[in-house]
């Protein structure tokens, strides 16, 4: 199975605390989606650049389903943040034709390049899965969920956040 590891420096509790603050800017204890954008570009701009893999981010960080990003969840914005970045990247090396979509052919690349061993039947099953409109294609969500799923839950897997 493939394990990802990702290394993220932990910083102090107080420290995150202090960061959630300033960013807090109406002093409500959550964080909006406009103060998160805010909050990346400043702290984390090499992060910044990938929309998709920040709002990946944002609605993983999210577990109350509100819409806003609490101290609690906020401690794992950073995690989920190079995570979906890291995924982007992947994503990225798979469109080969810059559409933003995979086809069934970039995804069968993409399990080798993610070391993902299954069958072609199984690869094309689950792509099937994906591609809910039977267009041909699937997009990032879709990839990001797949790869998460076998990550986390078909492997029983685990992301060490160091």
């Amino acid at each position: 199975p493939t394990i990802i590891i990702m290394v993220v420096q932990k910083k102090p509790k107080s420290e995150i605390r202090k960061a959630f603050e300033r960013f807090d800017v109406n002093g409500n204890g959550k964080l909006s989606l406009a103060e998160i954008d805010k909050a990346v570009r400043e702290l984390y701009p090499d992060l910044f650049a990938d929309k998709r893999a920040m709002m990946r981010a944002y609605k993983a960080c999210d577990v109350s389903g509100d819409g806003y990003i609490e101290f609690v969840e906020f401690r794992n914005l950073v995690k989920f943040l190079y995570y979906f970045n890291d995924l982007g990247k992947l994503f990225a090396q798979l469109d080969t034709n810059h559409d933003h979509r995979v086809s069934m052919d970039e995804f069968l690349k993409g399990h080798e390049l993610a070391g993902i061993h299954t069958t072609n039947e199984g690869a094309r099953a689950e792509f099937a899965k994906l591609d809910t409109n039977h267009g041909g294609c699937i997009i990032f969500f879709h990839y990001a969920y797949l790869y998460f799923v076998y990550v986390f839950i078909c492997l029983c897997s685990s992301v060490l956040f160091l």
